[in-house]
């Protein structure tokens, strides 16, 4: 219990670091857009510094907060943060909308809702290591760590939804885990009206319910199992597909598709996302500040797979291994969270604009237990030369990046 204190005390003070940052640089160098200034026109100290908060897609989480979906192109952003800072700024923070305004009251909420979602996220993240790797508790204090490390920081404190997606992300997979799949979808399926990322969370029942139980009795009924929890997992998803189905059809060209899904035209017609869509040689600068954490990844997977080739490519069902590692990052139970990590790789270099990779990955448990152990070898007392080297990277690409990020952020610059 002390130590998953110690990993909450890291993580309320890396977001009190984060925010004073982002404050100070906006107060003493200003932005280079104003679009956040003119919409919010703050006037006392207090509300030019819940302003920070207020950059780039956040504008657009405030803007359904308060009037709800007015542009076909806004529902590319989900409904879950907006409703909650709505709800939280209309209820427990009403009074003081008399001193701050509707608007600052909005973001005031959401900025709690965030990072205290970042807060209990880290021990999520640090409950859910212990078990998947029962054997190994410096794991996940150090994952915890990189966690709250992430080299998108700022975004993790801003009216974002990488926060609260990753709190329900990490929750959801402690649960299933510990086999509670129905807990575990429920949290999914609120993750899903956060981000539709969430939808891919179905693949671990299909993992444990079908496919690791192929050729026994119980399969039948691990099926029926799975639909019902998948169901329940893309319930948030499909929830909000529908509301823009209602609000637009049969206006709209992507009405007529076979399955009728706002989302996925939104995300092509406005924000040019699709196959190889940003495969253009003026993208390569983006690509290149994606390249660490896809070389992260790959490195990643390959290292947890080069155990037991085999067991990995054949999804468990041979092994060329007769003893399953216990102290070790390659523990079979991983399995599953190794095989996401893959897919969701595949699809964002891709499908979408590789550079929120970044952001994308922040809800990845594999991500942070891999940085872990990359700095256990590095820093451990019989850690190698060319252990170290890669620990002290890593370790330098997580801080200076999120420094950078957080007064870049701050300023209403890319990459941000």
């Amino acid at each position: 219990m002390r130590t998953l204190n110690h990993v909450y005390a890291f993580a309320i003070a890396s977001r009190l670091t984060t925010i004073t940052i982002a404050i100070l640089s906006y107060l003493t160098t200003g932005t280079y857009d104003s679009s956040a200034d003119i919409q919010l026109a703050s006037s006392s100290l207090i509300q030019r510094c819940l302003s920070v908060f207020l950059r780039w897609d956040a504008l657009y989480f405030v803007h359904i907060a308060r009037q709800g979906y007015i542009y076909e192109q806004e529902h590319a952003f989900f409904p879950g943060l907006p409703l909650v800072s709505r709800y939280l700024a209309q209820t427990v923070f009403s009074p003081i909308q008399t001193y701050l305004g509707e608007q600052h009251t909005i973001i005031l909420a959401g900025a709690l809702v965030t990072n205290i979602s970042f807060i209990l996220a880290a021990g999520s993240l640090f409950k859910l290591t212990r078990s998947i790797f029962p054997g190994y508790p410096q794991l996940a204090i150090i994952s915890s760590i990189a966690f709250c490390l992430s080299p998108p920081s700022m975004f993790m404190s801003a009216l974002y939804t990488e926060s609260p997606f990753a709190f329900l992300s990490f929750t959801g997979m402690l649960w299933y885990s510990q086999k509670h799949y129905l807990g575990a979808s429920i949290l999914w399926g609120i993750a899903s009206s956060f981000r539709s990322n969430a939808i891919v969370y179905s693949g671990f029942f299909m993992y444990d319910l079908i496919l690791r139980r192929i050729g026994k009795c119980t399969m039948i009924t691990g099926l029926i199992r799975s639909i019902l929890y998948t169901a329940i997992t893309l319930s948030g998803y499909t929830a909000v597909q529908y509301y823009g189905y209602l609000e637009y059809c049969p206006e709209r060209p992507w009405c007529t598709q076979t399955i009728p899904m706002i989302y996925t035209f939104v995300q092509k017609e406005y924000w040019n996302n699709g196959f190889l869509a940003y495969y253009e040689v003026k993208q390569i600068p983006n690509f290149l500040l994606a390249l660490p954490i896809i070389s992260l990844t790959v490195v990643g997977i390959w290292k947890y797979a080069q155990y037991d080739w085999l067991w990995f490519c054949s999804l468990g069902f041979l092994s060329s291994k007769v003893k399953e590692p216990t102290m070790s990052y390659s523990s079979r139970r991983a399995a599953p969270f190794m095989y996401l990590w893959g897919l969701l790789l595949l699809y964002a270099v891709t499908c979408m604009h590789v550079q929120v990779i970044i952001r994308f990955f922040t809800a990845l448990p594999p991500l942070y237990w891999f940085t872990a152990q990359l700095w256990i070898n590095g820093f451990g007392k019989q850690g190698k030369i060319m252990q170290q080297w890669v620990a002290k990277i890593v370790l330098t690409y997580y801080v200076l990046y999120g420094l950078v990020g957080i007064v870049l952020f701050a300023a209403f610059l890319p990459p941000a």
